[in-house]
């Protein structure tokens, strides 16, 4: 599943063991998807519920962090 936000998206799937095909848990992804989709930061949680909370948080640290460095740009160029 796929969650966006603006020019970011959080994704949540299953994590499947290799060795024994049997689901381990879950993980998250946090992406840029504007202008070219590019993977920010990824981890991984017992349940799917955790891991949904877990990638709206990173979600919204990334934000908040691209925002504060556009604004320290526009603050240096004035």
């Amino acid at each position: 599943m796929r969650f966006y936000e603006g020019n970011h998206a959080y994704e949540v799937e299953r994590v499947l063991d290799p060795a024994t095909q049997v689901y381990s848990g879950w993980r998250y992804k946090i992406y840029r998807i504007r202008p070219n989709q590019e993977l920010l930061r990824s981890g991984e949680a017992a349940t799917q519920q955790e891991a949904e909370k877990a990638g709206r948080k990173a979600l919204a640290q990334v934000v908040r962090a691209e925002r504060n460095e556009k604004s320290k740009g526009s603050n240096r160029a004035a």
